[in-house]
């Protein structure tokens, strides 16, 4: 059994060799670790090309996070896929912890650092309940997002394409959130989340993210999950306020 890790790589020169490092430090060891460098404007590439281990893709333009996610899809041999945000590190245990999870749930995602440990189902959280987790936090099974593979609309995901990727494997396998911390997430200034009004961005790309799920999912009875869960949002926005107050 092989674990994929995706790397996506885009103006992280100071950052990517010590997250690259934290996979390699992995209690378990039967992994793969593509990198995808979106056309960074740093050396970047200059510093990927010295690492050993990694296969290594190179965009010839930036063309957003989701279309690299996609490129190292194409690559990943692995049954399961863990997307990592080039300045996100990792503990050792995190994958050995999310592949004991994933399996023994039964789950297409399996997500850390959440504030509940909790089984979701597309029935009792049509949408999931981790909006505001980072990408880095995931493991997927692989077969619930091949989906994307022959996804076209890659624009609208130049950034942030984590609660797409997450809502397309819930819908297609359940999910579950534990609140075991394994990913050390780098606070700067370019984090997407101290993006101005970033909350709103969200409830917006919520929106379209059920748009863009029916035109992935074939399934008759998640098809009308998706169409009436637009009410699920405004619960979870509230959920997410109430936190905050």
């Amino acid at each position: 059994m092989t674990v994929s890790f995706i790397v996506t790589s885009y103006n992280y020169s100071k950052y990517i060799e010590e997250t690259i490092n934290s996979i390699k430090n992995q209690t378990f060891k039967n992994i793969e670790i593509i990198v995808v460098d979106d056309c960074s404007k740093d050396d970047s590439a200059d510093i990927l090309k010295k690492i050993d281990g990694i296969k290594l893709i190179l965009h010839d333009k930036n063309k957003g996070q989701l279309a690299a996610i996609i490129s190292g899809l194409r690559e990943a041999s692995g049954e399961y896929i863990c997307i990592i945000d080039s300045d996100d590190t990792l503990l050792p245990e995190y994958t050995q912890t999310l592949l004991d999870e994933i399996r023994s749930n039964n789950a297409a995602l399996v997500v850390c650092n959440a504030q509940n440990n909790q089984e979701l189902t597309v029935k009792n959280a049509p949408f999931g309940g981790w909006w505001w987790t980072p990408m880095s936090c995931g493991m997927i099974k692989k077969e619930s997002i091949n989906c994307l593979l022959n996804y076209k609309n890659t624009k609208l995901w130049k950034i942030c394409p984590d609660k797409f990727i997450f809502n397309l494997a819930h819908l297609q396998g359940n999910s579950k959130t534990i609140k075991k911390h394994l990913v050390i997430k780098r606070e700067h200034g370019k984090n997407a989340g101290k993006t101005p009004f970033r909350f709103f961005i969200n409830i917006k790309n919520n929106f379209i993210i059920r748009q863009e799920a029916l035109k992935l999912i074939k399934n008759p009875e998640l098809r009308r999950i998706i169409t009436k869960s637009y009410t699920h949002i405004f619960q979870q926005i509230i959920n997410f306020c109430n936190t905050k107050l």
